[in-house]
């Protein structure tokens, strides 16, 4: 079955191909709206599945949907994207010195003859951020990468010198949680 993500995301593109997938690109055009009733997980989950079920809506034939959304829990507030470079600096300075959730929401779409099974899986993190000084914060968001990413970090990039510990999948921080999706894969895989 051809196997697409519903992403326009680099990192999660890098991570299938690590994950030796052939995959296509069809990307959501579903907008990403936050509920603020829910949980920044919740909040994760269902984004992920929308994304999904759009993409789904786009295509025909037996196909296989991955969709992800990558969200921060700061003391139960939810870190998007940034929308700015003051955005950025607010975020960082938020983060800064202290610790929060990483949730990497997966929904994978299986669709043979016509049948359609969902699933949906979340990876997690605690992500440990050092102290940073302004200098540190703006040298950062000088490099202009700060703006597509969930927090406005990347701890594959240079930004990773700053945290100092994580507890649970670094894969999840990254925007993909590929063990979940690995077991989901092998879980059709079965079936077929």
């Amino acid at each position: 079955m051809k196997i697409i993500l519903a992403s326009k995301s680099l990192r999660r593109q890098e991570l299938l191909k690590m994950m030796n997938i052939k995959y296509e690109v069809i990307v959501s055009e579903k907008e990403e709206v936050k509920n603020n009733l829910l949980t920044p997980l919740e909040n994760g989950i269902n984004i992920s599945l929308e994304k999904a079920l759009d993409v789904k809506n786009k295509t025909k034939g037996d196909r296989i949907i991955i969709s992800c959304d990558t969200v921060l829990d700061y003391k139960g507030k939810l870190l998007g994207k940034p929308k700015s470079y003051d955005d950025s600096y607010q975020m960082l300075k938020m983060l800064s010195g202290d610790y929060h959730e990483v949730y990497s929401c997966l929904t994978v779409i299986a669709i043979k003859n016509n049948q359609e099974e969902i699933f949906q899986r979340q990876g997690s993190a605690k992500v440990y951020i050092d102290s940073l000084t302004d200098i540190e914060i703006k040298t950062w968001i000088d490099t202009k990468k700060s703006l597509d990413k969930a927090g406005g970090y990347a701890i594959q990039e240079e930004f990773g010198k700053y945290i100092s510990k994580i507890e649970g999948d670094y894969y999840s921080i990254v925007g993909l949680p590929i063990n979940e999706l690995y077991h989901i894969l092998k879980q059709i895989e079965k079936k077929e």
